[in-house]
């Protein structure tokens, strides 16, 4: 928590001191795509239902949840935080606030999303192994 406080204090001050800086005309794409990323997680995530939790776990009765997005890509939650991401690296119109982002989260999501499939795989078995074979982990139709 310490620490996303003082990496979110850097990358205000990286942006308010245009280190990095990418035109003032970026902050609406920006944050387009911070709204739209953040729609998609949300709405991703209320499909889960019960089974959404910050912990990797798989919960009583667990199953594999196809409807949605999770029918094209196994993590679109995860996207979308992404996009959310580079929405707000945009908006904060600085290319050094962008990378750094889009590094420290997606090493961070890259993590969880290897840590979530092994569960899966080992906990739910076959049902998610075929699921696996038959969607994408993150971009739809290409990874």
């Amino acid at each position: 928590m310490v620490f996303a406080l003082y990496f979110g204090a850097v990358l205000i001050w990286v942006a308010r001191n245009r280190v990095g800086a990418l035109p003032h005309w970026l902050f609406y794409p920006g944050e387009i795509l911070f709204v739209a990323g953040s729609a998609l997680t949300a709405w991703s995530y209320s499909l889960l239902g019960r089974y959404l939790s910050p912990y990797a776990e798989v919960m009583s009765e667990h199953r594999v949840i196809e409807r949605g997005p999770y029918r094209y890509i196994r993590h679109p939650g995860y996207l979308g935080q992404m996009i959310a991401f580079v929405g707000l690296g945009v908006a904060l119109q600085s290319w050094v606030a962008l990378v750094a982002i889009l590094l420290l989260a997606g090493g961070l999501l890259a993590s969880r999303i290897l840590i979530e499939e092994e569960l899966m795989a080992t906990e739910l078995g076959e049902p998610y192994v075929k699921y696996m074979a038959r969607t994408k982990r993150l971009v739809p139709f290409i990874w």
